[in-house]
């Protein structure tokens, strides 16, 4: 009886410390994957997420201009690391093209608020899940603040 009580203390230790058993860490925002896109004046605005693994997503926003020209505006990670959530956008044009760090400071199954007061704009990346076909990033500043206000185009496979 003692070495069948010791065999089963050590299987259920070792399925709680086994990775692959644990939950996924990007739950919290399967709301954000698939194709997003917002009209404008000046075309359409579209950002992409899908799944890289089970600590990333992958995005990237591009403006597609009446004529049919695309132009890539920012690759993007949704990243899980070291017990810790990152937005982290790479911008054309822009901060040498480097990446730049942005810390989840709060998020639930309806959006996300990362984060870096270090930065000049935007200090603050806020997204909302609205409802299945509708989501709203903004950024801002403090002072100044923009919103982007996507419909689902179509889904991406996870």
């Amino acid at each position: 009886m003692k070495k069948y009580t010791a065999f089963l203390t050590l299987l259920i230790l070792s399925g709680f410390s086994n990775p692959a058993i644990q939950k996924n860490k990007m739950e919290p925002f399967t709301w954000i994957k698939g194709e997003w896109a917002m009209h404008t004046g000046r075309g359409t605005l579209t950002e992409s997420w899908k799944v890289t693994n089970d600590s990333t997503y992958s995005g990237e926003s591009k403006m597609i201009k009446a004529n049919g020209e695309v132009k890539p505006l920012e690759n993007i990670q949704l990243v899980y690391r070291n017990k810790e959530y990152f937005y982290i956008p790479t911008t054309a044009g822009q901060n040498e093209e480097k990446p730049v760090l942005f810390k989840l400071t709060s998020f639930s199954k309806n959006g996300f608020v990362a984060e870096n007061p270090d930065h000049d704009f935007p200090k603050s990346i806020v997204y909302k899940w609205i409802h299945q076909d509708s989501i709203v990033a903004t950024i801002s500043d403090g002072v100044k603040s923009f919103d982007f206000k996507y419909k689902r185009s179509k889904s991406v496979p996870c």
